[in-house]
């Protein structure tokens, strides 16, 4: 297997099945997704996406009660058989054929960087400047490098952060690649990252 995604998902029944629409059906990709206790009909419908789509490499797990992305992750990583991880937001989704492109060029290096459009129509171009402000959406990580390194599941927020500090600490061998492989759904009302939902708007 060459790559594992990791969804994790709570209460997204009407964005998962676009974020798991965008991720290539093929023998060399694994797809991981953490349902983390939706009340909402999240499992229902992952259910009836894997009986109706058997050509594609999917694991659901489940969790009977909400404990955070950093543990859902982390159950994902626990369970990826793929030589790369990436992770992918359930209210996100991959762009074609970039990621097909990007995993082309997975050649052993430990972290591979791409590019994110934002709903606005703005591209952020991940360099070595501001690699840490988008932390975990934003690169292919080599399972290897990862071993034993996990989120810290007391965090319940940017647990993102401090995971990629904890990697980079290992000095990681890195690849910009200039590619545009995600949309990231942001602004998004609602969202983690919405700025009112924060308290900053």
């Amino acid at each position: 297997m060459k790559v594992t995604v990791i969804v994790p998902v709570f209460n997204q029944e009407s964005l998962l099945i676009q974020a798991l629409d965008s991720i290539p059906r093929r023998d060399d990709i694994e797809v991981i997704v953490i349902d983390d206790g939706s009340t909402d009909d999240t499992w229902e419908n992952l259910m009836a996406y894997k009986e109706n789509c058997l050509e594609m490499n999917l694991v659901c797990l489940y969790n009977t009660d909400n404990m955070g992305v950093a543990h859902a992750v982390n159950k994902g990583l626990d369970s990826a058989s793929g030589e790369y991880v990436v992770l992918l937001g359930s209210d996100d989704f991959f762009i074609q054929p970039a990621f097909i492109e990007v995993m082309d060029l997975l050649d052993g290096t430990d972290l591979v960087y791409f590019n994110l459009q934002t709903n606005d129509g703005n591209i952020i171009r991940l360099n070595e400047q501001n690699k840490t402000g988008y932390c975990g959406s934003v690169k292919f990580m080599r399972r290897d490098f990862i071993g034993e390194t996990r989120n810290d599941e007391t965090k319940r927020a940017g647990e993102d952060f401090f995971f990629f500090q904890e990697l980079l600490k290992k000095k990681p061998t890195e690849k910009f690649t200039d590619i545009c492989v995600k949309h990231y759904n942001f602004p998004r009302v609602g969202s983690l990252s919405d700025p009112h939902r924060k308290g900053e708007l």
